[in-house]
């Protein structure tokens, strides 16, 4: 059952499984504000469902998330308290993921750029395809890291390596993902979907109040700092779409 079928909806299957799609395809699932709002509704809707116990976090096609959508500014909306404005919806976002008691999979094929590398690190569990590629295009484009990022990968990967991938924002492939903790599966593209809908369907299948406590449990006493971090991050960022280094990187897109 869909309950969007816009850029963001939502299949609800008889399983206890849900789930949600980025639906972009044209430009490769790229996310935008309109999108954050729909993605947060979903995760609430499924969190309020009875019937749903799991859910898993995909893009249409063979592609995660290209990342931020770049076209989705006008030139006159183009000024820090329109983008502080627009960031906080990707905050929700971020927060709805790490507080709804259902566990959420994301599922990562081809690519997952900025955003997309953000929301892989706010989902619970990650299965990933050994050709996905994941771009933490922050640095590179002149912003800063964003949607939790800054919070979530040193914990995951230590602090040293998460400066590293975040300050060059080199390429890091599936098998790469496997080997610094950040993806729980790591599977040929062919058997991902059949790998990730196992996944969650043996989450949908435990004690559901046991699953969602533990959740609880652990996000609570991981994410004692996430507002906090999300707070910096709705100044920092769009300070930094006010930078001549930002600006130039503005002027590639557009060519």
């Amino acid at each position: 059952m869909s309950e969007n079928t816009d850029m963001v909806y939502m299949e609800k299957g008889e399983d206890g499984v849900a789930v949600v799609y980025l639906n972009q395809p044209k430009k490769k699932n790229a996310i935008n504000a309109t999108m954050m709002d729909l993605l947060t509704e979903c995760f609430h809707t499924a969190d309020e469902d009875p019937e749903v116990r799991a859910i898993v976090l995909r893009g249409s096609g063979n592609c995660f998330t290209s990342g931020g959508d770049l076209s989705q500014s006008s030139p006159e909306e183009n000024t820090p308290e329109h983008a502080r404005k627009t960031y906080r919806k990707y905050c929700r976002t971020v927060t709805a993921m790490r507080t709804i008691a259902k566990p959420i999979v994301a599922m990562v094929d081809g690519y997952a750029v900025g955003g997309g590398f953000a929301l892989m690190l706010a989902s619970d569990l990650v299965c990933v395809s050994e050709t996905a590629t994941v771009i933490p295009a922050f640095c590179q484009i002149g912003i800063a890291p964003e949607m939790g990022v800054v919070k979530f990968l040193p914990e995951l990967v230590g602090m040293q390596r998460a400066k590293e991938i975040l300050f060059l924002g080199d390429r890091i492939s599936g098998v790469r993902l496997g080997e610094l903790g950040i993806a729980n599966r790591v599977v040929p593209s062919e058997s991902l979907e059949e790998t990730t809908m196992e996944l969650a369907r043996r989450l949908a299948e435990m004690p559901d109040a046991s699953i969602q406590v533990a959740k609880g449990m652990l996000n609570s006493l991981s994410d004692t700092n996430l507002q906090a971090s999300l707070a910096l991050e709705q100044t920092s960022s769009p300070f930094c779409t006010t930078t001549k280094a930002y600006a130039k990187t503005m002027e590639k897109f557009a060519r």
